[in-house]
C-alpha cells in the first residue's frame, strides 16, 4: 500500500510528530507496569498476612490475582509496542519499497 504524503506538511513536523507519540506510548507503558507492579506488592502483602492469620481459603484467588498480574505485565512488555511505518510489530525494520 502506498504512504500518503501530505504536502502541507514538512517531514520535520511528521517526524516529530512520531516521536513524540512513540514516546506517550511508552510513558503509558510504564506507568501501566508501575501501577501493576505495586497491585502486585499488594496482593504479596495480602497473601502472606492470610498465611500467616491461617486464612487458607483466600489464598488460591490471592495466587490467581497475582497470576493474571504477571501475564498482563508479561503481554504489555512483549506485544504492546508503538506502531511505525519503518517497524513491524516485531521490532525489525522494514526493508525500503522501492518506486
Amino acid at each position: 500500500m502506498m504512504e500518503r504524503t501530505h504536502p502541507q506538511v514538512p517531514d520535520t513536523v511528521r517526524s516529530r510528530r512520531s516521536r513524540t507519540g512513540s514516546a506517550a506510548v511508552w510513558q503509558a507503558r510504564l506507568i501501566m507496569l508501575v501501577m501493576i507492579n505495586i497491585a502486585q506488592l499488594w496482593i504479596l502483602a495480602a497473601t502472606v498476612d492470610a498465611a500467616l492469620a491461617g486464612h487458607y481459603s483466600v489464598l488460591l484467588p490471592l495466587v490467581v490475582s497475582s497470576a493474571i498480574c504477571f501475564l498482563v505485565t508479561l503481554s504489555i512488555m512483549r506485544w504492546w509496542r508503538p506502531t511505525s511505518g519503518k517497524r513491524t510489530s516485531s521490532g525489525y525494520v522494514r526493508p525500503p519499497k522501492d518506486e
